[in-house]
């Protein structure tokens, strides 16, 4: 049987387009992105939200780090949907309904988001000012939202296409995008996005990324840059909680560290719980007090 990397993007070139491309699988992540007390809609949702944002990402060479949030408009069920990344490509996320809200497992984007939904895409430049782009959500899709936002904010037209398997958590695509100032880049960029629908969803995650690029443009002078590792990575830890404790009222700690049963907290982006035991509650509470 095959093996190959389930988790991985890899960077395309045409010899004779002025296109680049980015493809990528991902499964391992969305043990740790998804929880099984999302519905279905939310699961799916996430999904294509970290694959578009790693496609994004990927693109980045300044060393930037880039968040991707959807928010839901002012009558809408979902609060917020949102995916972190870093320069080395990990990532991690999460969502969460408004109070009270309720949602059907296939619940459309428009159904979650309402008609006033965004998306918002902010880059972190390593060295530099924080910038922000925001686009309407298109009811279609989280890819065609993302190709409003570059066709209309950067002038820079680029596709996306996009597969989820719900069943067995893992999600894929490709990105295509236009490289400026070369002749003919809007010709070949409709001519390869014919080619790249066609690829299958069993096609992109049975085979390894090269082939399934192989088969698409068997016909195109391709080159491609090897594959690169992606990961979820948290930035939750006991630390960070014991820090998020220390920032409450003395007499909230107080009470905390009188419970015999102490306390816990439960990270929202990967569901890890970090226990506190009464000793360690009542040691905050001290330090807290000096």
């Amino acid at each position: 049987m095959q093996t190959f990397n389930h988790n991985s993007i890899e960077r395309f070139l045409f010899d004779n387009h002025g296109v680049r491309g980015e493809i990528t699988r991902l499964k391992t992540p969305f043990e740790d992105l998804i929880h099984d007390n999302y519905p279905d809609c939310l699961k799916k949702i996430m999904m294509e939200l970290a694959v578009s944002s790693v496609l994004v990402a990927s693109t980045l060479k300044d060393g930037s780090e880039i968040m991707v949030q959807i928010r839901g408009g002012k009558d809408a069920p979902l609060k917020y949907a949102l995916i972190n990344i870093r320069q080395d490509l990990s990532f991690y996320g999460s969502c969460a309904l408004k109070d009270n809200s309720a949602v059907e497992n296939n619940a459309s984007i428009h159904e979650l988001c309402g008609a006033d939904g965004i998306l918002a895409l902010s880059v972190f430049p390593k060295n530099g000012v924080k910038w922000q782009g925001i686009v309407a959500l298109n009811n279609e899709s989280i890819g065609a939202t993302l190709e409003d936002y570059f066709k209309n904010s950067q002038q820079l037209p680029t596709r996306f296409f996009i597969s989820t398997d719900l069943d067995e958590r893992q999600s894929g695509g490709i990105m295509l995008q236009i490289i400026p100032e070369i002749e003919g880049n809007l010709d070949s960029l409709e001519h390869l996005s014919v080619l790249a629908a066609t690829l299958s969803a069993n096609e992109l995650f049975t085979l390894p990324l090269d082939e399934s690029l192989g088969r698409l443009f068997a016909h195109e002078e391709t080159k491609v840059f090897g594959e690169k590792e992606v990961q979820f990575k948290c930035i939750c830890s006991k630390s960070r909680c014991e820090n998020a404790l220390m920032q409450l009222d003395p007499s909230e700690l107080k009470n905390m560290a009188e419970d015999p049963k102490g306390t816990s907290m439960t990270c929202q982006h990967c569901g890890k719980t970090y226990s506190f035991t009464q000793e360690e509650l009542t040691s905050m509470y001290r330090k807290l007090s000096q």
